[in-house]
Order: C-alpha cells, then sequence, then structure tokens
C-alpha cells in the first residue's frame, strides 16, 4: 500500500548475514536501479555529449516499469539514501510543474540546442532560406528514419523569422512532453506516490535532484580531514600518509570509483562531505593482501603497505574488482 511505501526499508540479501546499518540499503538502490536502467530494455536515450539519460520515445517495455523506477526514486529519498542516477535537471523540474526552457536541452543535448540557439540568434531576415526548416523533426528508431510533426500540419509550415521562436517552444514540447508523456506519467505517478504532498512544493527543482542522486560538490581535503582512523592507524602513520598521497593522485573519476567501493554511492550525501566520516583502520594482513571496504559502516580495512607502489596497486585492483556488497 501507498502507507507501507513511507515505512523505513530494512534490506536483507539472501544468503548474506549483512547488518543493515545503511550499506546494505545503499547497495540494494545501487544494484536495482543498474538493472532497470540497463540499455538492453531501451527505456532510456543516452545522450553521448552530456552523458546524460532521457526517457524513450520508442521503448516497448510496460508503462509500469517506469512507474517502478519513479517509486525506488521516491524510496531513496524517504530512506536517506542518495542514487546515481543520470538525469538532467529538467526531471525534477517536470515533477514541480515548472516547464523545461532552452537552458535544460543545453544540458540534456548541447549540439542540438546549440542549434536552435543559433535559430533564435540569427539576425538576418532569410531565416527560412538559411536553415531549410519546417515544424518537423527527423527521429531515428530502430533503423528507420521518421519524421514527426511538431504541429499538425507541420511539414508543410516554414519556420521563418516571425516563427521561429514558435518552432522552438514547440521542438522542446516534443522532446521533453509529447513524445514520452506515458513514460513520464507512469515514472511521475510512481514518485508522487511515495514523495507526494504539499511538502513537495517547497522545493526548487536543483534542491529536489540533490535529495535523489546527492551533490557533486566534492572536497577531498575535507573527506581527509573527517576521516578517523582505528587500530595502529593514525593521521601521522606512514601507511596513511601514503594513502592519501595515492588518493589525491588519483583521477576524478578513479576517487568517484573509490567513493563507490566504500560507502556503496560515488555522490556525496545531500549535507555534504562533512556527513560523510570514512574509517581506516589497519589490519595484520600481509602487503599481498588487498584492502576491503564494509559499505555499512564506510569502513576501510588496510594492511600496513610499506610503499606508495605497492598501496596504489592494491588500491586500485581492489576499487576496480569492487561489484557488490559483501561482509567479510
Amino acid at each position: 500500500s501507498d502507507v507501507d511505501l513511507k515505512k523505513p526499508l530494512k534490506v536483507i540479501f539472501d544468503g548474506e548475514e549483512a547488518v543493515d546499518a545503511g550499506g546494505v540499503t545503499k547497495e540494494f538502490f545501487l544494484l536495482l536501479l543498474k538493472e532497470l536502467m540497463d540499455p538492453v530494455y531501451g527505456m532510456f536515450t543516452h545522450y553521448k555529449d552530456s552523458n546524460l539519460l532521457w526517457f524513450s520515445a520508442t521503448c516497448f517495455v510496460e508503462q509500469n516499469w517506469f512507474h517502478l523506477i519513479g517509486i525506488i526514486c521516491g524510496l531513496a529519498i524517504y530512506n536517506s539514501t542518495v542514487v546515481d542516477l543520470h538525469f538532467p535537471l529538467a526531471l525534477y523540474k517536470k515533477l514541480l510543474d515548472v516547464l523545461p526552457k532552452l537552458e535544460d536541452f543545453k544540458e540534456l543535448s548541447p549540439t542540438e540546442a546549440r542549434s536552435l540557439q543559433e535559430l533564435l540568434d540569427y539576425e538576418g531576415g532569410d531565416v527560412e532560406e538559411t536553415f531549410l526548416l519546417n515544424f518537423s523533426i527527423t527521429r531515428e528508431s530502430y533503423g528507420m528514419v521518421e519524421v514527426k510533426e511538431l504541429v499538425p500540419g507541420g511539414e508543410s509550415i516554414a519556420v521563418d523569422k516571425n516563427n521561429r521562436k514558435e518552432f522552438v517552444e514547440a521542438y522542446l514540447r516534443y522532446v521533453f512532453t509529447d513524445s514520452v508523456s506515458e513514460q513520464y506519467s507512469a515514472f511521475s505517478s510512481g514518485f508522487l506516490k511515495v514523495c507526494g504532498g504539499e511538502i513537495l512544493a517547497l522545493f526548487q527543482p536543483s534542491e529536489l535532484m540533490a535529495m535523489v542522486v546527492g551533490n557533486n560538490n566534492y572536497n577531498w581535503e575535507e573527506m581527509e580531514k573527517n576521516a578517523v582512523y582505528k587500530g595502529e592507524f593514525s593521521a601521522t602513520h606512514p601507511t596513511v600518509r601514503l594513502f592519501w598521497e595515492v588518493f589525491h593522485e588519483f583521477s576524478l573519476e578513479k576517487k568517484k570509483q573509490f567513493l563507490l567501493f566504500l560507502t556503496g554511492s560515488d555522490r556525496i550525501p545531500i549535507h555534504g562531505m562533512e556527513s560523510l566520516r570514512i574509517v581506516i583502520q589497519s589490519t595484520t594482513a600481509e602487503e599481498h593482501y588487498l584492502p576491503v571496504a564494509h559499505t555499512c559502516y564506510n569502513l576501510l580495512d588496510m594492511p600496513r603497505y610499506q610503499t606508495k607502489e605497492i598501496l596504489r596497486r592494491r588500491l586500485t585492483q581492489a576499487v576496480e574488482q569492487y561489484e557488490g556488497f559483501s561482509l567479510v
């Protein structure tokens, strides 16, 4: 029932003894959404130049799958769990009944949006002859090119200096609304089933987005400052110093991978880095063993590596091998 959806979620993986102190719930959302968002289902279009997703206008899965993803996003908020969903701000605008604008399309599809901006900015009087557009667009679907009219009879309406603003508005309406209305409607009804109500209206779109996916205002020095050490380790221990040297030399992508490995999410909680406290604990294991992450507790068990090169190799191996939740 709708009431049950708003109860705290406790997750137990079959065959595992993990105590759900938050990490197992995080892992549950990550694995479930990774499966649902698999490109094989064709539910979402991946925009390569922005690495963002939008609802696919040509998918054939049942609408209740979109409904389910909406519910899961709502549950993530209710259970204070950030999930890594690559949706643009436009989605959160729509959930708050704010109309997406050209700026939102620039975030999703920069190249297409730039063309629309050029059309609006063109100062010559020969718009029709220069751009050769009408009120339709072509879309490729399963190898077939289809013409979609943006307004009734759009193929026979040329875009000129006087109606180009209406063309851009119709274009955006097609992308964000008309072409995906059923998919979005199913998603939003699922989301609002968990997170609907008057309180939603208090959020700005960017705030709602941060509630779902956390934020990416990474401050790695803050993470180091807040770290807690156990066993023989302290902030001045040689191995700990080597660890932070190696970590700060990682690329942004590798740092995010480490965050995923250690915490179950590569995003930052809504309250920022100061609320992310990682624990690094020494072990008696030999140097050929990899560090082990306990996602529930943001805890890293690490052997006392003697050299920077060995530490870098072992940490990289551990991060790249990470696939799922386990309690060791």
